[in-house]
């Protein structure tokens, strides 16, 4: 099977969020639009952060690097494979993966995996954990402040 592009541009966001909750609502009304998940996703995403949340401490890494989720559903909620890439241009605060009874602040980038396939999941938070544990990639992400230069950053990983 020929490797495919785990980013694509138009799936790359920057946005303002005061919250979690408004980002899910916001970015599942759009995912529904463009025909990438089903009706229940949007209740699916809330519902599995609050019990299994994904927030990621970046400061094990680099002290100054903001902190990252990775929101994921179950396969039956989605059409596609595709993962989504949405810069907060402000940090907002989510349940620590590691820690669920923290918040972990300052989280400024989401990867929400959008995945339909019975076994793609490990492989794909295999490749979003190359990301993210790579402070040059976190530094290129940091100043990168249009969705072509976030784009420049992610395009070279495949699945």
């Amino acid at each position: 099977m020929p490797e495919q592009q785990l980013f694509e541009e138009n799936l790359i966001f920057q946005e303002d969020f005061k919250d979690i909750d408004e980002a899910f609502g916001t970015m599942a009304k759009r995912f529904a639009q463009a025909n990438l998940v089903k009706n229940s996703y949007e209740e699916s995403i809330k519902k599995r952060e609050k019990e299994f949340p994904t927030g990621i401490d970046l400061s094990i890494i680099g002290g100054s690097l903001p902190n990252v989720a990775i929101p994921h559903t179950e396969r039956e909620h989605c059409k596609v494979t595709k993962v989504v890439l949405v810069k907060l241009n402000q940090g907002i605060s989510i349940g620590n993966m590691m820690n669920p009874v923290q918040r972990l602040q300052n989280v400024r980038y989401l990867f929400m995996i959008l995945n339909s396939a019975d076994s793609e999941q490990a492989g794909i938070l295999s490749k979003i954990m190359g990301i993210v544990t790579n402070v040059d990639d976190i530094n290129a992400l940091e100043k990168a402040e249009t969705i072509e230069s976030l784009y420049k950053v992610v395009e070279k990983y495949k699945l």
